[in-house]
């Protein structure tokens, strides 16, 4: 790891820095946006490197400016970005530690109105088996989209029928794959031993949540979907299945109950019911 005064954000340091991510584990969403966090930052800069000396200042006014015309969450992710480079370069302990971030707003859980059969309408609408098994991770494993994306043969465990899934934050789950998610998902499995990266969904992140948009119009169901109502809507579904709020934690790779507690989807209508004594 460089711990030097002369090293300097560049786009040979960015490279090598993806580079030193790539060797340790990071998850490929991971370290790509990094890199394209730092590289927006430099461009920023003129593309004029970046010294141990001004990169907190100047990171710092980069945040302030884009933040207003950003997500909260975008603007989190590229303060992470920031600080891991700035531990790697300048071998700063805790860079940024002053900056104070927006807080992003909470998300609030879209289930499917029709549920496990809504995911299978739209499954039924699908026009290859990538696409099949796209719907089906999300919706019947529980996958993110970014998850599902980066789903190889090598994650399947077919002995004992269990998905090791890397997740968010380079956190990785095992979970298990029900008979009816292994019938949408098999033939692109079989697919996968013939492409070189041996993926199951042979798509980008944005066209993959156009496909999810598409088909649930196609499928007829009552309102849009997005990639993350899929989640949500098998989160709900084990919920009710089971009332357990732990299990449906575990599922999902959610490190607090309060994040599983938003993709349980209770209604207002649930909720109201279960007063009226």
């Amino acid at each position: 790891m460089p711990k030097n005064k002369e090293m300097t954000l560049s786009h040979d340091s960015i490279e090598r820095f993806r580079q030193w991510c790539t060797a340790r584990g990071r998850s490929t969403n991971t370290t790509r946006a990094y890199s394209a966090d730092l590289r927006t930052f430099l461009m920023a800069t003129g593309n004029d490197p970046v010294s141990m000396e001004e990169f907190e200042e100047l990171a710092m006014s980069w945040l302030n400016l884009t933040r207003e015309l950003s997500a909260p969450k975008t603007t989190v992710r590229r303060l992470t970005s920031l600080r891991s480079f700035g531990r790697w370069a300048f071998d700063l302990q805790n860079p940024l530690h002053d900056y104070i971030p927006p807080t992003p707003g909470k998300t609030i859980a879209h289930p499917i109105p029709e549920g496990v059969p809504g995911v299978i309408r739209m499954i039924e609408q699908a026009k290859n088996c990538d696409q099949r098994a796209l719907i089906a991770m999300g919706g019947l494993v529980g996958t993110r989209i970014s998850e599902s994306l980066a789903a190889t043969m090598d994650w399947f465990d077919l002995q004992d029928m269990t998905l090791t899934v890397r997740g968010k934050g380079d956190k990785t789950r095992t979970v298990p794959v029900g008979p009816l998610a292994w019938s949408f998902m098999q033939d692109a499995y079989v697919m996968a031993s013939l492409k070189p990266d041996k993926r199951l969904v042979s798509y980008k992140d944005r066209f993959s949540r156009s496909i999810v948009t598409n088909l649930a119009a196609r499928a007829g169901l009552s309102r849009p979907v997005a990639s993350h109502d899929l989640r949500a809507t098998f989160a709900t579904a084990v919920y009710d299945a089971t009332l357990d709020l732990r299990l449906v934690q575990e599922l999902l790779g959610h490190s607090s109950s309060d994040t599983t507690e938003i993709y349980t989807g209770v209604a207002m209508a649930q909720m109201r019911e279960a007063v009226q004594f």
